[in-house]
């Protein structure tokens, strides 16, 4: 009787109702169990190196966009674009803004000098329209000129460098003659109306 007890075992199920397994039933229910872990294992297993394949692709992919070569700028290849704007200069030369930023510095280029040669043509143009319009003293503009193109050219060479006074005086100059003509057409142009 007693052997009957050892042999049979109670087992309560998810209700809590008690249902007998016999010990065969029982050893055979743990083999299975034994089994159903080892297939877990191993599909862990490849689960685990599965996903350790894909971090590193991962990896790779990350470091391959991280690796480019880098572009070899010259003062001769960026001072064709310093008539441009520097966003629109790297866009032109297909670098980001920040490095060609940084080549400048390290060509020795403090501040991009657009507006500096913006400002040195405007001028140019301005004393050859004063030139044409005036017609007096032409040698004495077109040697004006000659001389600003040179000082051009040379901003062009060394950005950094900076205006000569002179060149800063007769700049002066234009201005004020150029406030002074749209003043006047401006006052022409309130007579006329005040006229109608």
């Amino acid at each position: 009787m007693f052997k009957e007890e050892n042999e049979k075992i109670a087992q309560y199920n998810i209700k809590g109702e008690s249902t007998v397994i016999n010990k065969q039933n029982l050893n055979g229910l743990w083999d299975e169990i034994i089994m159903d872990a080892s297939m877990l294992k191993e599909e862990n297993e490849k689960i685990t190196q599965y996903n350790i394949k894909e971090e590193s692709m991962v990896i790779n992919k990350q470091n391959h966009n991280r690796v480019r070569e880098e572009q070899v700028l010259t003062l001769e290849e960026v001072s064709q674009y310093f008539y441009m704007p520097i966003i629109q200069a790297a866009k032109e030369l297909n670098v980001g803004l920040t490095l060609l930023k940084k080549k400048c510095r390290e060509l020795g280029i403090p501040r991009w000098p657009h507006r500096k040669m913006k400002s040195m043509q405007k001028l140019i143009n301005n004393v050859q329209e004063l030139g044409e319009k005036e017609g007096t003293a032409g040698d004495m503009m077109r040697s004006a000129i000659v001389k600003l193109e040179k000082e051009q050219k040379l901003m062009e060479m060394k950005p950094s460098e900076q205006m000569k006074e002179d060149t800063r005086r007769l700049r002066q100059a234009c201005f004020k003659a150029n406030y002074k003509k749209r003043k006047l057409v401006a006052l022409l142009g309130n007579e006329r109306l005040a006229d109608c």
